[in-house]
């Protein structure tokens, strides 16, 4: 029995031969690929959904001239992300560990790969700075 047969998720145990798709076609580690990919669109989605957050409660801050707490959707955007984006380098990273066959599905997680990492650190950053304590007082002279 060969590493190859146990490192496919498609294969079965003893035989190098992948099962075929619900339509009758072979296909050899595109939901990996795929899946990594989607999910780090969804990554780059909440860090802009934090980014709307962020903002409203920056403004709700200069219409009440006090410093407020945090909202559940800052909350909620910033750790869907984070978990988003080590789903996808997850996926990722095992996509590129099966074996190289075919090479479409390694292309893709080789290039969603350095992508996910980067945007790792960015949900990271994000999850920092949401549990910093706020900033000094709110300027409402403007």
């Amino acid at each position: 029995m060969s590493t190859d047969t146990l490192t496919d998720v498609t294969a079965g145990a003893t035989t190098g031969e992948t099962a075929p798709a619900a339509d009758g076609t072979r296909s050899e580690g595109w939901g990996i690929a795929y899946a990594s990919v989607a999910l780090l669109v969804l990554g780059v989605f909440a860090a802009y959904g934090f980014n709307a957050a962020e903002n409203a409660r920056a403004e709700a801050e200069s219409a009440a001239c006090h410093v407020m707490a945090s909202t559940w959707p800052m909350y909620a955007t910033a750790y869907a992300g984070l978990l988003a984006t080590l789903a996808a380098t997850a996926l990722a990273g095992r996509r590129l560990l099966q074996p190289l066959r075919p090479r479409g599905p390694v292309q893709m997680a080789g290039m969603a790969l350095p992508a996910a990492l980067l945007l790792l650190v960015l949900q990271g950053v994000i999850v920092w700075t949401l549990h910093q304590p706020t900033g000094g007082p709110v300027d409402c002279l403007g």
